[in-house]
């Protein structure tokens, strides 16, 4: 099977680096002390001073790693992904690079795949320690195939904003802020656009509903569709079904309305499938910048 050249490179690259062991050791590490210690804390502390052991704790603390390791992805992608293209421009290897036989769809598919690497590495090194939870009980094999499905999938989304803005913009400082600005857009942003259409309904509905003994609780329809792009409600969803406490997520939905419960029961996969289409659709749009022909189209449009 062959291999993307790019990928390759980047990879043996890293791999062969000390940075890449002391991170995997140090992220492993953290992990398997928090992990020991939340498992002495459950099985002798409890049933020697309390006089029961509480299982539900393990359950909180699988929710407190799952949730690191997804914070991880989402502040530790954009860095990677954001100089890939615009560190090849300023190192002026750009060029050489779209000599190749490559395309450069294949360029920005090995640039995706080596950013996001390590963090695909560390989310399966760090599996035999959520294991500690699966060994007890309450969490199972198809659980944490969907959390490996929740990073993958985020990684890319995220990566392909960050190559996205790395291809556009010349300089890896404007490229790392482009991206970290979107990713609190859809993160805090979209979550205040909602806010703000809530109280703009409620205000209209009060007024309609004056002097009325009942007033109808606010409903903005559709637009809380927009939170299938908020990575942090997918992670969220995800947590909320596999610990059994999905009420919290329908009572965050209640506060803008109604939705549909075959949508809220399959959030979690509609969010990604939409995220992933939305990664493909900018890995395009990245390629379609990255190409030299179409760079110069563009210019000798501008001239006439």
């Amino acid at each position: 099977m062959r291999i993307n050249p790019v990928y390759q490179k980047e990879l043996k690259t890293s791999v062969r680096s000390f940075r890449t062991a002391f991170i995997l050791l140090g992220y492993n590490g953290i992990l398997a002390l928090f992990g020991l210690f939340a498992f002495y804390v459950t099985f002798e502390y409890d049933s020697r001073y309390g006089g029961t052991v509480d299982y539900s704790a393990i359950l909180r603390i699988y929710a407190i790693i799952t949730a690191a390791e997804f914070a991880l992805v989402l502040f530790t992608v954009p860095a990677l992904t954001a100089a890939s293209i615009s560190s090849e421009r300023e190192k002026q290897t750009l060029e050489i690079l779209l000599t190749t036989k490559l395309t450069p769809f294949q360029i920005i598919l090995g640039k995706l795949a080596s950013s996001i690497s390590l963090i695909i590495l560390l989310a399966f090194s760090s599996l035999p320690v959520l294991a500690i939870v699966f060994t007890i009980g309450g969490v199972t094999l198809k659980d944490f195939t969907e959390f490996m499905l929740l990073i993958v999938s985020t990684a890319i989304f995220i990566g392909s904003i960050g190559i996205f803005f790395s291809t556009l913009f010349k300089k890896t400082t404007s490229a790392t802020v482009s991206t970290y600005g979107v990713l609190m857009v859809l993160g805090l942003g979209t979550l205040a656009i909602l806010w703000a259409i809530r109280i703009i309904v409620e205000i209209k509905t009060n007024q309609l509903a004056a002097g009325a003994i009942y007033k109808p609780d606010p409903d903005i329809g559709n637009w809380i569709l927009v939170l299938l792009i908020n990575p942090a409600v997918t992670c969220l969803s995800m947590i909320e079904d596999q610990i059994g406490t999905g009420s919290r997520l329908t009572d965050f939905f209640s506060n803008f309305g109604t939705i549909s419960m075959s949508i809220q029961r399959h959030w979690f996969f509609i969010s990604i499938f939409l995220q992933l289409v939305i990664s493909v659709i900018l890995l395009g749009c990245s390629a379609k910048l990255l190409n030299p022909l179409q760079e110069r189209f563009c210019k000798k449009k501008r001239r006439r």
